[in-house]
């Protein structure tokens, strides 16, 4: 029973961390586990141990980050990463519970509904429009940031996951409400 508390609060975290970014949640997930730093990868997920998925890993976290760091390309990169996100949420799930096929399936669903939260959080969080260059490149580096954070407590200290995915909630549920009633208001102004 205990693995499942410890697998429940690392999946938590590391599939809200490939909801912001994908690629390098998988790659950290990859390092960790072929390195033997607290995270081991489920059976049937080795392959995220290998030279070449961390290699392809390193090219697409890369990408990942120089193309959300540009502000002309910021909706459509959104747009386009989207399932690819939800993919990696999945397989961050499914890499973080070692029980069988039970595991198997609350991995890889909880992960990509999780990672669905954390691209929610990272689509409410952003401006829809913005007059300064340099404000897309500072949240995108602070999604960074808390991204690698979050994936790299959540594999080696499970508890963690739990509060991240907690936060995330609460930051999506505050985000919503603010932007209803921000719209609510101008409702009311037209009638």
């Amino acid at each position: 029973m205990t693995t499942w508390i410890w697998a429940i609060g690392r999946l938590c975290g590391v599939s809200v961390s490939a909801g912001l970014r994908a690629s390098m949640t998988l790659l950290i997930l990859g390092v960790l586990s072929r390195e033997g730093w607290g995270f081991h990868a489920a059976p049937g997920f080795g392959w995220l141990e290998s030279s070449e998925a961390i290699a392809v890993l390193v090219v697409l976290t890369i990408l990942e980050i120089a193309f959300d760091k540009v502000p002309s390309l910021d909706r459509l990169s959104a747009r386009l990463t989207a399932p690819w996100r939800l993919t990696a949420g999945a397989i961050a799930g499914g890499a973080s519970m070692p029980h069988s096929a039970p595991g198997l399936a609350v991995g890889l669903a909880g992960g990509a509904a999780l990672a669905l939260l954390g691209l929610c959080a990272k689509r409410l969080w952003r401006p829809r429009s913005t007059t300064g260059t340099m404000t897309l490149p500072l949240l995108s580096l602070v999604e960074d940031l808390v991204a690698f954070a979050a994936a790299v407590l959540s594999a080696t200290l499970p508890p963690i996951g739990y509060a991240v995915g907690v936060w995330t909630g609460w930051f999506v549920l505050r985000l919503r409400r603010r932007r209803v009633a921000k719209y609510q208001g101008l409702r009311v102004l037209s009638r």
